[in-house]
């Protein structure tokens, strides 16, 4: 029986481990390989504690949390920068470099013999030193670090992770901080992968680097695949399957000679037959977190009043002064400027490699200018993050659109929705019923944002599931639900058709009705005529000529120049 209870213990450990890993991988897309690293600074952190310094618990349990949460933050610096393999090198040379200092350092770690003697832990003067007396702890450790992933995982900040996993520069053009995420999501990754390494070394009563090898980082993540990534229900299952299975199989009699190597094979095939046929794991992400039963639009009048508070018209919002931008040796954007006006719709036009999209990247903080200044209202907005100028009032559009294809319709919106409590960590852990009503007036409002577009019945939808006219549709709901008084649209109509084109162009004309300021990039000039008061003509990186479409269309060396 004490066999079956020690499995059991390990499961519940290991369900913290990838339950923890999850939140990495499955929600914030950061393909980290430090998790077995993580372990082993709870454990050792708790082992030294213990018997070195003979602190009681739970003070070693508190600290091995705080310092493994610090160097999850030290990790998620770099990952800023980087992504994809190259956060893959970094937080497998941490692993590397973690291993190599625990087997090095005796006069601290033990080096391979490791440290012997931890204290078991004790409840009411009972030491917890059996599996069977072990085991509660566990199971509530357990419980209690699926719920702390949960609350963070199915909160605003979580679905701005899931904006992030999808598309980092979109999560961004929408307002959200990604330091300020990934810092988060491996300071808590890495602090309940400590818990587990603590209750390890309380309950072995010993630490050792075998423990925590590479080979641990890549276990833990193979019950999140198996589990399924972004479902933290699956990690458990995952846990508990790869834990489990191993020593079911010890039930199967088999000749002695071939039992160990047939008992593998079994083990494997079983494992491929699941990931062959289920390849997104047992247990599949939701599509559409945490907005089930809440589909309905709020308060939505026709055509939008009341959703576009008004703006007064005709004053200078956005500009730039002098603007340059060069790559190597190419001047993409030269003495570039331009002044944007609220209640008004500018269309930029040029040739392909004009720089208008570069233009659009420095006026929104995407690039920072080798010269020049971007002012708002007056107010110089050089050197803000492109989520700070966001929240500031600039927003913009993306060419390739860089929607959140697995989040809903509804998610799309709501993730844009700006000053959201449920964005910052302390609201969602320690006031979470103002989150709570905070939420359900947020989604009221996605709605009508979705219904003044006309896709408030493709709310429930997942984004990938739209046509092209709708992703079109969805990319300016998003912008709109950013609140922003100034509106970039990087092509927002190119390659649709005429009766889609009928539907969008009051939509924009709505937004400058509304006070807006609104700035496009299109290279129909029959929606450029039709649709904004004025043109501004760019061609290798400077502004050739500005006015109203009908006279720029004639001028023939402007027509000479789009053309050639």
């Amino acid at each position: 029986m004490d066999y079956v209870l020690h499995i059991l213990v390990m499961v519940c450990l290991y369900s913290i481990l990838a339950t923890s890993f999850n939140l990495l991988i499955g929600f914030a897309g950061l393909f980290a390989l430090s998790q077995a690293a993580f372990y082993a600074f709870g454990a050792y952190a708790t082992a030294i504690l213990s018997v070195k310094l003979g602190l009681a618990f739970p003070l070693p349990l508190t600290a091995a949390i705080l310092f493994t949460a610090a160097v999850g933050i030290l990790v998620a610096l770099p990952a800023i920068r980087i992504s994809g393999d190259y956060l893959v090198i970094v937080t497998l040379a941490l692993q590397v470099i973690a291993l190599a200092v625990i087997v090095n350092w005796h006069g601290l770690t033990g080096g391979p013999d490791g440290i012997r003697g931890v204290a078991p832990l004790h409840f009411l003067g009972l030491p917890l030193d059996t599996p069977r007396r072990f085991l509660p702890v566990a199971a509530l450790a357990a419980a209690a670090g699926f719920l702390i992933a949960w609350r963070l995982a199915h909160s605003p900040f979580g679905r701005a992770l899931r904006a992030m996993r999808e598309n980092e520069a979109g999560a961004e053009a929408v307002g959200k901080n990604l330091l300020y995420m990934k810092v988060v999501v491996f300071a808590f990754s890495a602090g309940l992968a400590a818990v587990a390494g603590s209750l390890y070394a309380h309950y072995f009563t010993y630490v050792g680097a075998d423990g925590f090898t590479i080979e641990q980082t890549i276990y833990i993540l193979a019950m999140v695949i198996l589990g399924g990534t972004g479902n933290l229900w699956g990690s458990v299952a995952g846990a508990a399957i790869l834990v489990v299975l191993p020593d079911a199989l010890q039930f199967i009699h088999l000749p002695v000679e071939i039992a160990d190597k047939s008992r593998l094979v079994i083990y494997g095939v079983l494992l491929m037959a699941v990931l062959r046929f289920r390849p997104q794991g047992l247990l599949a992400a939701a599509a559409a977190g945490g907005t089930r039963g809440a589909l309905t639009p709020l308060a939505v009048t026709q055509g939008g009043a009341g959703l576009l508070d008004p703006i007064a018209p005709g004053e200078a919002t956005l500009s730039g002064a002098k603007l340059a931008r060069a790559f190597g040796g190419i001047r993409a954007v030269a003495d570039l400027s331009i002044a944007l006006t609220s209640g008004r719709i500018t269309g930029l036009i040029g040739p392909n490699g004009a720089g208008k999209t570069t233009a659009f990247n420095l006026l929104t903080g995407f690039l920072a200018p080798d010269e020049g200044e971007v002012t708002l209202r007056g107010r110089p907005i050089n050197g803000l993050k492109a989520h700070r100028i966001v929240g500031a009032g600039v927003a913009r559009s993306f060419q390739d659109l860089r929607l959140f294809a697995r989040m809903s319709v509804l998610e799309n919106v709501l993730v844009a929705l700006p000053r959201q409590s449920g964005d910052r960590i302390g609201q969602v852990f320690f006031r979470p019923f103002r989150v709570a009503r905070e939420e359900r007036a947020n989604i009221a409002r996605a709605m009508s944002v979705l219904a003044f577009v006309h896709l408030d019945g493709k709310a429930g939808e997942t984004a990938d599931s739209l046509s092209y006219a709708e992703e079109k549709l969805l990319s300016i709901a998003r912008l709109l639900a950013t609140g922003a008084e100034v509106l970039l649209f990087d092509e927002p109509l190119s390659g649709l058709d005429p009766t889609t084109l009928t539907e969008i162009l009051p939509i924009l004309r709505e937004l400058a009705r509304s006070g807006r300021t609104v700035c496009i990039i299109e290279h129909n000039l029959d929606v450029i005529k039709e649709l904004c008061d004025e043109v501004c003509f760019l061609d290798e990186g400077r502004i050739l000529a500005i006015g109203t479409p009908e006279r720029l269309m004639t001028d023939p060396e402007l027509a000479t120049r789009y053309f050639k």
